[in-house]
C-alpha cells in the first residue's frame, strides 16, 4: 500500500472544464465545500494550437451564449483564460470524449498554469494517454467522476500516469479528500475499477433486455433484492446516461479488442432514438 504525505495547509483553487453536464454537478460539489473555482468552456473551435501562448495571435475567448448550460454557476465562466494566468492549483478534466478531442481545451489550460496539478477523466482512455496526447504527462491524474454517481459516492479511484510526479498524486488526493471521497490509488486502465465494473453489468442486464429474458423492472428488481445493489443496475445507467455508459464501454473494447467490451446493439439504438437516460425523460424507464 503506498502512502502519501499531504500538506497541511493546502490550498485550492480551480479550474474546471469539459462535458457540461460533468462540469455542473462537480461544481455543485466544489461549492459545498467551499471550493474557490472558475468554469472553462471547451476551446474546441481554436483549431490550431502554438504551446507558447504569447504567439498566438488571437485570445482564446469563450462565447458567453453558453453560459446558461451551467445553470447557478454561469457567473464563473471565463471569457479568457489567460486573464487568470498561474492561479489555478488544480485543473479538473470531467468529459467521456475521446483523447483527441479534449487535448486543445486541457493544452491551453495547463499551459498557462504550468504548475497545476490536472486531474483528468479516464473513462475512455488512461491518464497515461491523455498525459502524453496533450503534453502534460508529468501531472497528470486519471479519475472516474460520472453524473449521479459522483454526488453520491463516498470512495473512488485515483489513477497515476506512468510519468506523473509523485507530488502532483499528492496534490490531487489533497483535494478529492477535501471533498469528501475516500481514495482508492488504482492501475491505470481505462475506466479504472468502479465505473468498469459498473459499464460491464449494466452492458449485461442490456443484454438481457434485449434478448427477452426479463422485463428493466424485473432485472432491477432482482439486483436489488437478490445482491442489495443500492438500485438496479438500468435505472443507474438512466442516471448516468446510456450515451456516457456506451462510450465507456466502446473506450474499453478500443484499449482491450476484446469481444466482452462490445457495447449491446440496444444500448446503441436507445442514443440513436434519443432514449439516453433521466435527463432525456426517457431511457429503460420513463420518467415526467
Amino acid at each position: 500500500m503506498m502512502v502519501y504525505n499531504l500538506p497541511d495547509k493546502e490550498s485550492f483553487n480551480v479550474l474546471l472544464t469539459g462535458d457540461p453536464d460533468f462540469v455542473l454537478e462537480f461544481a455543485g460539489i466544489l461549492d459545498r465545500h467551499n471550493v474557490p473555482f472558475s468554469i472553462l468552456p471547451s476551446l474546441d473551435d481554436i483549431d490550431e494550437l502554438d504551446v507558447e501562448l504569447e504567439l498566438l495571435d488571437r485570445s482564446p475567448h469563450v462565447d458567453h451564449s453558453d453560459s446558461s448550460l451551467y445553470g447557478p454557476y454561469a457567473d464563473r465562466v471565463l471569457s479568457d483564460i489567460r486573464a487568470t494566468s498561474g492561479s489555478f492549483s488544480h485543473i479538473v478534466e470531467l468529459s467521456v470524449a475521446a483523447h483527441f478531442d479534449r487535448k486543445i481545451t486541457l493544452e491551453i489550460a495547463s499551459s498557462v498554469n504550468p504548475r497545476a496539478t490536472v486531474i483528468a477523466s479516464a473513462l475512455t482512455n488512461t491518464a497515461t494517454e491523455l498525459g502524453m496526447v496533450a503534453n502534460i504527462a508529468h501531472r497528470i491524474i486519471g479519475v472516474t467522476l460520472v453524473p449521479s454517481v459522483m454526488s453520491t459516492a463516498t470512495t473512488i479511484d485515483m489513477s497515476a500516469g506512468l510519468n506523473t510526479e509523485a507530488s502532483h498524486v499528492e496534490h490531487a488526493r489533497a483535494l478529492l479528500t477535501h471533498l469528501g471521497y475516500t481514495v482508492e490509488h488504482v492501475e491505470d486502465r481505462v475506466g479504472l475499477v468502479q465505473i468498469r465494473v459498473l459499464a460491464m453489468l449494466i452492458n449485461e442486464a442490456a443484454f438481457s433486455v434485449m434478448e427477452g429474458l426479463a422485463t428493466p423492472e424485473d432485472i432491477d428488481n432482482a439486483m436489488r433484492l437478490g445482491v442489495n445493489y443500492p438500485k438496479g443496475l438500468l435505472a443507474w445507467a438512466d442516471e448516468i446516461g446510456i450515451g456516457v455508459v456506451t462510450l465507456i464501454l466502446d473506450g474499453l473494447r478500443r484499449e482491450y479488442e476484446q469481444e466482452r467490451y462490445r457495447p449491446c446493439v440496444l444500448l446503441k439504438q436507445m442514443m440513436r432514438a434519443g432514449w439516453t437516460g433521466k435527463a432525456a425523460g426517457r431511457g429503460f424507464f420513463t420518467y415526467a
